[in-house]
């Protein structure tokens, strides 16, 4: 191997080894409980508890690319994309608003939660959209993270394999990752997922609050952290950065990433499709035994997820006040926000925590993964395969979906390098490709919920319009930045800003749905039967209220209070 190493000692690597010892038994006892149908390998035999649902749905979400790009985002924008980490009310909207529809439903994915409320072709189409998601969101980035955290941190370039030569050391660590994931995957299911994200979680938390106080230690408490970034920590950014663009309309083409009426406009939209629709998140809420464990489940995600503010993203702004102290081994911070997490792991832990946090980085690279690759399949085997060969048996299908994750991953490894050129910050780049997802999906969600009137065609021609225009926007947007294209007078559907265009494509695609929704048949009255607000008898409803009482109505006013007060605080 070629490069600078970090000095590892045989405790860190022990501790490495440990975590694969512990995850490779968890498998095979996994395994070793025979899959009878597609319910026992992909929802865990809907028998999931609320620890274990809160576990993974907050382990799922923090990636390498959370560990990575969060805190590269601290160190080179501060709090500004604090915003996305506040999300733990629309956690409590999946609980309280979404997971009773699900459930009651009964539905593998919500994809086919759309079939019921809408058409056939819907569901083909927002799973479809799904599995593109997850290439542009989800594999290459987790895959990207992960690879180079285990490059940073142990300071290798190249290494020599037999029969390779001289092998790039980033790449290495993205098949290693790639294989032993799939592997993983395919003898454990959706129950070995639950059960090692449920295992990581504490040390995930413990051992990031340690890097946390450490580095709080060594630029000298809170106090000198505010005075070495004090414009960084404002939560809420001006609307303009420059005064030849402010005033209306041109605030819209200001190139800032978190101007405050954008953020107001469109982190709610990004987070409903992600916490409340995506599959990825969903499918640990349809895994549980019932409603009530389905709902506590989120509250606790809910609770877990207000910490990432303080773990992920304030170490980026430690390493930029450790920066300025010209502290040693912090000197590329200035040109590369994006290694504040590595480096810091490399110069502050001490031997032993180090091999701790580096498990870690490798870790969450390696359980995100394993939740895509679960959720990939679900959707590729119940929303495709199955639905063109009915006839299938249940063990068949999850032959087929043990089968169904290489094609996913091999794309999104083709993808690293133009994602690569699409923005310096990793986190960033995952907030815009979402931010073009969102729209259409929240919309059609929201519309087909909330309201009766919205018909069955109007779904599938909404999600169409909403993906179609952020897609077309995403491809003018890479080859602008690629390939230098000049789109001519349409260079303002690329030039206005990312937080304004996703809240106007969700304005736009509402405003299609309920335009169609004029002219096209509406549903009958027993295809909508439960699946809208209107319809849920009341033998219904007086059953699902026995599902929650005062503590889950205390836990979700605490949760929304401490989000209000961090919004106070870094006001």
């Amino acid at each position: 191997m070629t490069g600078t190493a970090v000095l590892f000692s045989s405790w860190d690597w022990a501790i490495v080894a440990l975590y694969f010892v512990a995850n490779t038994a968890i498998c095979v006892w996994c395994a070793m409980q025979k899959e009878k149908d597609t319910a026992d390998y992909f929802l865990a035999s809907r028998n999931a508890g609320w620890f274990l649902i809160g576990s993974s749905i907050f382990a799922s979400n923090i990636g390498a690319e959370h560990l990575i790009g969060l805190a590269g985002s601290g160190a080179g924008s501060g709090m500004a994309f604090a915003h996305w980490e506040l999300h733990s009310w629309l956690v409590l909207v999946l609980g309280w608003i979404f997971a009773p529809f699900y459930l009651r439903a009964k539905v593998f994915t919500t994809p086919e939660f759309l079939e019921r409320r809408y058409t056939p072709g819907t569901r083909t189409l927002l799973s479809a959209i799904f599995l593109a998601s997850y290439i542009l969101t989800k594999a290459s980035v987790t895959i990207f993270a992960g690879a180079f955290a285990i490059q940073t941190i142990l300071g290798y370039q190249t290494i020599n394999l037999p029969l390779f030569g001289d092998v790039d050391f980033f790449w290495f660590s993205a098949a290693f990752l790639v294989v032993i994931t799939g592997v993983f995957v395919v003898l454990g299911g959706m129950k070995s997922v639950l059960w090692t994200e449920a295992m990581h979680v504490p040390v995930l938390l413990t051992g990031s609050a340690v890097l946390l106080f450490v580095g709080l230690g060594k630029i000298g408490g809170w106090d000198a952290l505010l005075s070495a970034n004090p414009e960084s920590l404002h939560l809420w950014r001006p609307l303009s950065t420059t005064p030849a663009t402010q005033g209306f309309p041109h605030f819209l083409f200001d190139p800032s990433e978190t101007p405050w009426l954008g953020v107001l406009l469109c982190s709610p939209i990004i987070g409903l499709w992600y916490w409340c629709t995506d599959q990825y998140i969903v499918q640990r809420v349809l895994s549980a035994r019932g409603l009530k464990e389905a709902r506590r489940g989120t509250l606790f995600a809910a609770y877990l997820k207000l910490a990432p503010v303080f773990i992920f993203l304030i170490p980026g702004m430690i390493a930029v006040a450790l920066f300025k102290q010209k502290y040693p081994g912090f000197e590329s911070i200035g040109t590369n926000p994006q290694g504040a997490f590595p480096i810091l792991v490399s110069n502050l832990l001490p031997i032993g925590l180090r091999g701790s946090r580096a498990r870690g980085n490798v870790v969450r690279a390696h359980e995100r993964a394993r939740s895509l690759f679960n959720s990939t399949a679900t959707l590729f085997t119940v929303d495709f395969y199955q639905r063109l060969r009915p006839q299938s048996s249940e063990q068949h299908l999850v032959t087929v979906g043990r089968l169904a994750t290489g094609v996913v991953v091999i794309i999104g490894m083709i993808w690293i390098p133009i994602m690569q050129s699409m923005s310096k910050q990793l986190y960033s780049y995952l907030q815009l490709v979402q931010s073009l997802l969102a729209p259409g999906i929240a919309a059609v969600f929201m519309a087909g919920i909330f309201s009766q009137r919205v018909t069955p065609k109007s779904g599938l021609v909404g999600l169409a319009t909403g993906f179609a225009l952020g897609m077309l926007r995403l491809l003018m947007q890479a080859l602008h930045q690629s390939a230098g294209i000049d789109w001519g007078f349409l260079q303002w559907f690329v030039d206005i800003n990312w937080l304004y265009f996703s809240f106007l494509l969700f304005a736009f695609t509402c405003a299609v749905i309920f335009g169609v929704s004029q002219f096209t048949p509406k549903a009958p009255p027993e295809q909508l039967a439960g699946l809208t607000y209107t319809t849920i008898s009341r033998e219904t409803v007086a059953a699902e209220r026995g599902t929650y009482g005062f503590w889950e109505i205390f836990h979700t006013c605490v949760v929304a209070g401490i989000v209000i007060g961090i919004y106070i605080y870094f006001w």
